[in-house]
């Protein structure tokens, strides 16, 4: 099952990626959270439907993939009323499926992607970050995208370019500076 997390912007490549998870050759399980600051922020086209029995909302652009979805925003203009994060961490708490059979793929701002890689690393669930860095480059010269990543097996820290070796992160190196 693929956990799919996304706050304001980072919808847009989650909701690509909802489209490779479920397409045939890959038939994976898909649940989608998406939070904004309002109704009006979330960063969607369609309308949402107010479906799933008391679960939330249904967002159009996973819908079409036969993706369930939450959507939370922190003023409970729609859906859960606070952050995705505390919409996610109680689903998680209310379900009970093999870890070991998860994975969570989250893109946001960067203090959410904190907040879901503490959630993966309490529940010991795989997770993929999608970090964001100014690249003005963009093949790694400048080194104005530097990631810093931690060392495995070490208390050391080494620096990883986001153009480069990302924007996709293992959420267990990442070294989450908010």
């Amino acid at each position: 099952m693929a956990l799919l997390v996304t706050g304001g912007m980072g919808a847009g490549p989650l909701v690509y990626l909802a489209k490779v998870l479920t397409a045939d050759y890959a038939k994976i399980d898909v649940i989608a959270f998406a939070g904004a600051k309002t109704k009006e922020e979330l960063p969607f086209e369609k309308p949402l439907d107010a479906i799933s029995q008391g679960l939330g909302f249904s967002l159009g652009e996973f819908a079409k993939y036969g993706i369930k979805s939450r959507v939370a925003t922190d003023d409970g203009s729609a859906g859960y009323e606070g952050l995705v994060t505390d919409c996610f961490s109680e689903w998680l708490g209310q379900h009970s499926w093999s870890v070991k059979d998860m994975i969570i793929y989250a893109c946001g701002p960067e203090a959410m992607l904190a907040r879901v890689a503490e959630i993966a690393g309490e529940k010991n669930i795989d997770c993929q970050v999608s970090m964001e860095r100014r690249m003005a480059c963009g093949f790694g010269v400048c080194q104005s995208c530097a990631v810093e990543c931690k060392v495995a097996d070490s208390s050391e820290t080494i620096y990883k370019l986001c153009c480069k070796d990302g924007p996709v992160f293992d959420s267990k190196e990442v070294v989450f500076s908010v």
